[in-house]
């Protein structure tokens, strides 16, 4: 995590919901290539800085400029407690919530499908009263960013909604069968 504190990270969402990209952005940094090392050439590593928060405006429309220099700002950030850093860097690529939202289908170019609330959380994940993954549709169960186990790749939340089909099928055929012997009896 590139950030100094928890007001660091505050600060970051705040600028952004005051319609301003970060002047001191933070970062969750992923080297995948430490752990699989076909992801880049022999004595070469593949790095993600993954940023959150910018203005909402930036999903509607490319702002080339003002993402490249917000990229800029967070390789400043891995400068300063990583000296040499930027020097390392052969490429980047920039994805911003314009291009995430156009290419990927993420509306407003938010990976996790909207910010969460606390209200949305745990169980009340991803509204009060779908928690157990059910939807209003009979046979229809919901898993993804949403709901809860979390964003990010985790599997998770598939896992959830596998344990919970399981459930509802062992009670159905429980209940079928208690009807069953009520009609034999």
């Amino acid at each position: 995590m590139l950030a100094e504190s928890l007001d660091d990270i505050e600060d970051a969402f705040q600028e952004a919901v005051s319609g301003r990209p970060s002047a001191k952005p933070f970062a969750d940094i992923c080297i995948p290539s430490v752990f699989d090392d076909s992801l880049a050439p022999s004595g070469h590593h593949v790095m993600s800085l993954f940023t959150q928060w910018v203005p909402c405006g930036y999903a509607d429309a490319a702002d080339e400029a003002g993402l490249a220099a917000y990229a800029d700002r967070v390789i400043g950030r891995m400068e300063a407690v990583a000296p040499g850093f930027t020097g390392s860097v052969l490429h980047r690529q920039v994805i911003g919530p314009h291009q995430m939202q156009e290419e990927y289908g993420l509306v407003g170019g938010n990976i996790f499908h909207g910010e969460l609330t606390l209200g949305q959380m745990y169980h009340a994940r991803p509204a009060a009263g779908y928690a157990d993954l059910r939807t209003p549709v009979r046979g229809l169960y919901q898993a993804g960013s949403a709901t809860h186990g979390g964003g990010g790749v985790t599997g998770i939340p598939g896992r959830n909604v596998v344990r919970q089909i399981r459930a509802d099928r062992r009670a159905a055929r429980w209940r079928r069968r208690a009807r069953h012997r009520r009609r034999v009896l």
